[in-house]
């Protein structure tokens, strides 16, 4: 191979030409206001319980409240497939997700009061 046709350039430095040019970071309008942390659905307990993992990892929780908020968080999952045929299971489901977001700021606020 010749040095013309050598990819390292004449430093012998690998040089690759690039087909487009990289992306910029793209700014996602948020309008300033808060996102409705309301349960309604299993991606929002997942959300949560990942959450609260890692408030816990910050010592925003004690594992102690992240334990009871994942004990909760399976029982709030298995009431999701049964809602699906039963309605007094929707009724209990919606009051156990009420019950999570409850435990879950609590926690979160009593630690940043504290501070």
């Amino acid at each position: 191979m010749s040095d013309k046709d050598d990819p390292r350039g004449p430093d012998k430095q690998l040089s690759l030409p690039l087909k487009e040019a990289p992306r910029a970071f793209r700014v996602i309008q948020g309008e300033g206001q808060r996102r409705d942390e309301t349960l309604h659905d299993k991606n929002d307990v997942a959300r949560l319980l990942i959450g609260a993992a890692l408030d816990m990892m910050h010592k925003k929780i004690t594992v102690e409240r992240n334990s009871e908020i994942q004990r909760r968080v399976d029982r709030v999952l298995r009431l999701f497939d049964l809602a699906a045929d039963d309605p007094v299971a929707m009724v209990l489901l919606r009051r156990q997700l009420d019950e999570l977001e409850k435990i879950y700021r609590e926690g979160r606020d009593k630690k940043s009061t504290r501070r």
